[in-house]
């Protein structure tokens, strides 16, 4: 008997985020039990966020995760351009190269942001503005080989639809959109792959990027620029030949949007400071770069900077659902002995493996979200709660610094446990133990994410795919 297995983990590499998935087509017994018969047909594997303040901490983690993925990673996903989020991407792609990653898309004034916040910091660095002068030669030149920019929501960036059955045969040649995994060796049977449901985007954009295609077979390499809603979804197969299938797993990115007055009169002040008038982002980006390369030139901009955003700018932050597409009530009462339902497992190190409720573990990863305020918080929630039920993992934003935290994120109705991915006894984040009592006030576990061993948090689902 066929099933999938799916499994994701939380890396204890301290105050930063790593988070790997790795999905499988597996042999053997379908009730979650690992037997020495289970043999993995095909796999492919993804990466949510790679960096962290602690590099030995880090480095053990990427060893352990080249091996599981065999150093292949098929797609990045990346939340948002800090240190701490992205300073293991070059150690990445030489263990683990990823030929894909999806990041937000940037325009010219929050890539000016982010450079100005790290110079605010200490922390600017050439690759800071090398990203602002071209993200996209920043991306190809370690390796990726197709970038997707993906935009901030808007009113008509909605999730994929949950109705009908998921598990039905896909469409002839004309009506499926899919990445091959090329990378999976040719002896071992190519039984599952994703396909890409990109949405066109809308407006216009400050570099020549090539509009996503929905109806397009094929995904060429190059960069792209796609709408809010776009999303991978599992597809398998049983054997060479064989139709494939939509599987009920998907991975669903979403980039809140960040609009506010505070950012316009900014623009305004920049204008100003640099001479320039009209709307011209070729000219607006040229003269940024210059001002920023130079030591007088960028400490005006700082200034400008500070004036504005006196505590720092909510940046533009992509979360990740991963997990099932289908809502619990379709499944069957009993998935540990009835094809078509998950059944989830926490691994323990210290104690073993903890079995929860069926219904499979949906996980939901925030990175530095700006979930406080209501203007930003409720087209997030809009947009993830019809997955409520099957949201049984957060990865809490920011770190679980109270400055992004609102107490109803967690009201997700399946929320089991909620991670902090920091290092609590250093005070690196803003009211911590405030927001994991909130949490827990609801009746949601926590789990510090820090940078000890025993502290990984690996969540394993499984159903039947015959």
């Amino acid at each position: 008997m066929q099933h999938v297995k799916i499994t994701r983990t939380q890396h204890p590499v301290g105050h930063g985020g790593f988070h790997s998935g790795l999905i499988s087509i597996v042999e053997g017994r379908p009730d979650g039990i690992r037997t020495t018969s289970d043999r993995p047909i095909a796999s492919f594997s993804y990466v949510y966020d790679c960096g962290s303040e602690r590099s030995d901490a880090f480095n053990s983690e990427l060893s352990l995760y080249r091996a599981a993925s065999l150093g292949v990673t098929d797609v990045l996903f990346v939340s948002h351009l800090h240190a701490d989020h992205i300073n293991g991407i070059d150690r990445l792609h030489a263990m683990a190269p990823a030929k894909t990653v999806v990041v937000p898309y940037l325009d010219t004034v929050e890539r000016l942001l982010f450079v100005l916040s790290d110079f605010e910091q200490g922390t600017v660095s050439r690759n800071s503005l090398d990203y602002f002068e071209d993200p996209v030669a920043w991306w190809l030149s370690r390796g990726a080989q197709r970038v997707i920019f993906l935009q901030q929501g808007g009113p008509d960036d909605v999730p994929p639809a949950r109705g009908g059955e998921p598990d039905g045969p896909v469409d002839g040649p004309s009506g499926s959109r899919r990445i091959e995994l090329e990378e999976v060796p040719q002896k071992r049977v190519p039984a599952s792959r994703l396909a890409t449901y990109w949405r066109a985007p809308h407006g216009a954009t400050d570099e020549q990027l090539i509009p996503a295609d929905p109806t397009s077979r094929e995904f060429e390499s190059g960069s792209f620029i796609a709408a809010s809603g776009s999303y991978l979804q599992l597809e398998w197969r049983a054997f060479r030949g064989d139709r494939w299938r939509r599987g009920d797993w998907i991975l669903l990115p979403y980039v809140h949007p960040v609009v506010d007055a505070t950012r316009k009169r900014f623009l305004t002040d920049i204008k100003k400071a640099i001479g320039l008038r009209g709307s011209d982002k070729v000219k607006l980006a040229e003269r940024l770069l210059q001002k920023l390369r130079s030591v007088e030139g960028a400490k005006k901009l700082i200034d400008i900077y500070s004036r504005h955003f006196a505590g720092g700018h909510n940046s533009i932050s992509m979360s990740l659902y991963s997990g099932p597409l289908s809502r619990r009530s379709e499944e069957r009462r009993d998935p540990t002995t009835s094809p078509g339902g998950w059944h989830s497992s926490l691994e323990e190190p210290a104690y073993g493996r903890f079995f929860w409720q069926p219904g499979g573990s949906g996980w939901l990863s925030t990175g530095d979200a700006a979930l406080r305020q209501d203007k930003w918080r409720r087209p997030w929630q809009e947009f993830f709660g019809d997955f409520g039920e099957r949201i049984a993992v957060m990865t809490l934003p920011h770190h679980g610094s109270a400055n992004n935290f609102h107490s109803d994120i967690v009201d997700f109705s399946g929320l089991q446990f909620a991670l902090a991915t920091t290092v609590e006894a250093r005070n690196r984040v803003a009211r911590l133990r405030e927001t994991l009592g909130e949490v827990e006030s609801k009746g949601i576990r926590t789990r510090v994410i820090d940078d000890e061993r025993l502290a990984r948090f690996t969540v394993t689902c499984e159903r039947s795919m015959s």
